[in-house]
């Protein structure tokens, strides 16, 4: 330890020369625990007042140990003596604070304010080292710094972690009450007054220093001068989110009588902060300038956002909309057009599209480690920032609503396909659907000639008329059915409030009183409601808020009306011979998995099962391994129905086994250290040279890799692949990820690859 005595260096990467010279010598079991306890103290991390390690499960040196405990309070007691006996012999400032400030997190010892004592002259100390190492680094450079340089980022670093390690020993000092408090804030301050000078300025440092003293009862004072000195140096373009931050930060430390001042300068620099920004980068500015004009009272200032906004125009906001191709299978469509060449009417045909909901997913979890980025929703019409989503709202329920969104749009390209076919066929024009949609009560003839006149316009290619036509009368069917149902769809007057007719967001709360089946509630729900993520068509449209919906989501709307009018309802009766057609779905009682008008078998799958409930048994056998990580059990569950459905379309047996390479390799990835984005070949190779992998295991992989390599680049047949056969590679498939998961690797020599600049 004392060898790296440089206190340039950081911790993580002190500890990696630990675990370096552990592998490199064959210590006996005393040194064995106090290479892992070291190591293992070098790995905490400081965070919201609590110590965690960083990279974890951290395991020890010996092979078949557990790994070690993420939380201070969960290691043993003989680590802490560990550290004890080291802590005092180490010349390493910041080693000798860590596990000083350690021991005094966990109260070790008789005294355990001698360890925070030493812990808080250590930071100081080791601040002070960094400084003179950034210094003579800068006079040892040949050239001039350069600002974003290599040499600029070296120097950058040292000084942010002097700024953290005062932090640090003012934090302990100041929850102690410690007397050396004082010059520790007297230290900051100097750092954060030479911050200023340094060429170029360290606003990072600078923030450092001023934060925790803002934040303190007692010497928030002390910094107001260096906050003056911070709003009058950050003026410059590119500078004025740094003007902002310090202006608030004086905020808090002035008197109330010279809020209002204040408030008033951080409005002209957010202002300027907008005056100097482009695109959605200006409108974000203009509406946090918004926001604090009307929360500090700033009416003039409100007024002039609002006037700046207003002249932004959409040609303003370059925006992108990135986009995913997804390829339908082969036939898709066409099954779905085929289905309504079965009826022998237009109103068994519409009948038809009426009762088959879509297949919305009802086993959907959110991914481990989905990528979360922060983004904003845009009113088009208008420079208006609706809402601002925050990295974690496209997990949970967002992300389910998102997988509902897409399966409705895949499901209203059939019915586009579908409503299509129907007009080749029939040609019907709206007169002759009027008594059809006027069948049942709640469906009177003056509301559904709109309807009727609305299905013309979509085969006539006008989405607009159509939607317009089609929403209210949606609508106003849900609401006559509620009715009719007695279930209240009006609010008696309250007071001076009059009472009124229910719109349509408490409308559809009430779907479940209704007795809708699933998924009709959650489709009604997606398609109309408001809520985050929700498609919200009928608000859209019916208020211009978007440009022309796509005719895949008209087709989608037409559909929903059709269900709302006709669930429940009995179907008409056929004019053709029994056998003519497939049979119709059951009605809306029925077992909601018996709804399956399409797609149509596929004529191959009959060589080796005679029917789609032979699937099941083939599969039956396939269960997802216990334990395994959650996104490698959903690759595993969609491989498993892929097979199944391979009845429907037959190459789906092929992509089974694809889906279960995927699960294999993020086994793999979650088992082999170090695994980052290395290819599934090398990651193979790494897990058969550290144990982790049998020959047997190796060369199945392999295998399966090579197979999948020659379906992606086109050199094998997709479709050859029998329900059987693919049962009995996925069967193995699935033991082999099972045996994976249980199995342990040799630990690596180096596994710590964080390059964090934290202390």
């Amino acid at each position: 330890m004392n060898s790296e005595a440089d206190s340039c260096h950081q911790l993580h990467k002190v500890g990696r020369e630990l675990r370096a010279s552990f592998f490199s010598t064959n210590p006996g079991e005393t040194e064995r625990e106090h290479f892992a306890a070291l190591w293992t103290a070098m790995g905490f991390r400081l965070r919201d007042g609590i110590w965690n390690v960083v990279r974890g499960p951290f395991r020890s040196t010996d092979n078949t140990s557990n790994p070690a405990p993420r939380a201070l309070d969960e290691m043993a007691p003989a680590v802490f003596e560990v550290w004890a006996t080291y802590a005092p012999e180490t010349s390493h400032p910041l080693v000798r604070a860590r596990l000083n400030h350690l021991l005094w997190a966990v109260r070790h010892g008789q005294r355990p304010i001698d360890h925070l004592r030493s812990a808080v002259h250590s930071y100081r100390d080791a601040a002070r080292a960094l400084l003179t190492k950034a210094e003579e680094h800068l006079e040892a450079l040949l050239a001039p710094l350069e600002p974003g340089g290599a040499a600029s980022f070296e120097v950058e670093v040292a000084r942010l972690r002097a700024a953290k390690s005062l932090v640090l020993a003012y934090g302990l000092a100041a929850d102690t009450r410690q007397p050396e408090r004082t010059d520790i804030v007297g230290q900051m301050i100097a750092l954060g007054q030479a911050a200023l000078t340094w060429k170029p300025p360290s606003p990072g440092v600078l923030g450092l220093m001023t934060a925790p003293l803002v934040a303190s009862t007692h010497d928030k004072h002390a910094v107001r001068p260096l906050l003056q000195r911070a709003v009058d140096e950050y003026r410059g373009e590119g500078q004025f989110h740094y003007r902002v931050e310090f202006l608030e930060e004086l905020r808090r430390v002035v008197g109330a009588d010279e809020h209002r001042h204040v408030d008033e300068r951080i409005h002209r620099a957010r202002m300027e902060l907008a005056d100097n920004s482009t695109g959605l980068r200006k409108l974000l500015a203009l509406e946090n300038a918004a926001r604090h004009a009307r929360d500090s009272g700033l009416t003039d200032a409100l007024d002039e956002v609002r006037r700046t906004q207003q002249k932004i125009g959409p040609n303003e906001l370059p925006m992108d909309t990135i986009r995913t191709p997804v390829a339908l299978p082969a036939g898709y469509l066409e099954a779905a057009s085929a289905a309504i060449d079965t009826a022998d009417s237009t109103e068994h045909a519409l009948h038809f599209i009426a009762t088959t909901p879509p297949m919305m997913s009802d086993a959907a979890y959110v991914p481990s480690g989905l990528l979360s980025v922060p983004t904003v929703h845009i009113n088009p019409n208008g420079p208006v920032v609706t809402r601002t989503v925050g990295s974690g709202s496209t997990g949970g329920k967002g992300f389910f609503i998102q997988q509902h969104v897409f399966a409705l749009d895949v499901h209203g390209l059939t019915v586009e396909a579908q409503l299509d076919r129907v007009r080749d066929r029939f040609h019907p024009a709206s007169e002759d659907l009027v008594p059809f949609f006027a069948g049942p009560k709640h469906a009177p003839e003056t509301r559904i000639l709109g309807l009727a006149r609305a299905f013309e316009a979509f085969w006539e290619g006008d989405v607009d008329t159509a939607l317009a036509l089609a929403l209210p009368r949606l609508e106003g069917t849900l609401r006559r059915r509620l009715q009719a149902a007695g279930i209240p769809v009006i609010t008696h007057a309250k007071g001076e409030t009059i009472g009124q007719v229910q719109l349509l967001g408490s409308l559809l709360d009430k779907l479940d009183e209704l007795g809708f089946p699933e998924p009709w509630p959650l489709v009604l729900r997606t398609v109309l409601g408001n809520a985050e993520g929700q498609m919200n068509l009928r608000n859209n449209v019916l208020h211009d808020l978007v440009d022309t919906p796509s005719r895949h989501r008209a087709a989608l709307v037409l559909q929903l009306a059709l269900a709302v009018i006709f669930l429940g309802e009995e179907p008409p009766a056929r004019t053709g011979p029994a056998d003519s057609g497939t049979r119709m779905p059951m009605t809306w009682n029925a077992a909601a998995d018996q709804h399956l008008p399409f797609p149509v078998p596929d004529p191959r799958a009959h060589h080796f099962v005679h029917q789609y409930a032979d699937m099941h048994e083939i599969v039956a056998g396939l269960t997802v391994p216990a334990g395994i990580p959650q996104s490698a059990a959903t690759v595993l569950h969609a491989s498993r129905e892929l097979l199944r459905h391979s009845y429907f379309c037959y190459e789906f047996s092929t992509v089974a086994l694809l889906h279960a390479l995927i699960a294999m390799e993020i086994v793999l990835r979650a088992k082999v250290p170090d695994s980052g984005t290395k290819p599934l070949n090398a990651l193979i190779k790494q897990g058969e040279e550290s144990g982790l992998l049998t020959e047997r295991q190796t060369e199945f992989l392999h295998d399966g890799r090579k197979l999948r390599n020659r379906i992606a680049h086109g050199h094998r047949d997709h479709s050859v692949m029998p329900p059987h056969w693919g049962a009995g590679i996925l069967t193995k498939s699935f033991t082999l990820i099972s045996e994976v998961w249980a199995a342990q690797p040799m630990p690596p020599a180096t596994t710590d690859t964080y390059e964090g600049t934290g202390i």
